[in-house]
């Protein structure tokens, strides 16, 4: 899931006042919050790094830090998953 080049409409989306017409293979509202919240973390960003690149780097970082934080706090070891279906199947 995410931005490609296939054949779906494009949505038109904002990012420090430009726009961007992106194929995706999501629903576009998910697309466009997703727009927003780099938006917003962007523009936090650029109030102290003035420089776009350079906060568009640091957003990036930001919001990958979040990600694999998230999936540190939600990844379910295997050994756990088995022995719950092996619960389940034996009930």
């Amino acid at each position: 899931m995410g931005v490609t080049s296939g054949r779906e409409a494009p949505t038109t989306i904002k990012i420090l006042g430009h726009e961007y017409r992106l194929r995706a293979d999501m629903d576009p509202a998910h697309l466009e919050r997703v727009a927003e919240y780099v938006d917003r973390v962007m523009r936090q960003l650029r109030e102290s790094t003035p420089d776009t690149q350079d906060a568009a780097i640091l957003t990036a970082l930001n919001i990958a830090s979040e990600l694999l934080s998230t999936r540190g706090l939600t990844a379910v070891p295997s050994e756990r998953i088995q022995a719950l279906i092996d619960l389940v199947d034996s009930a």
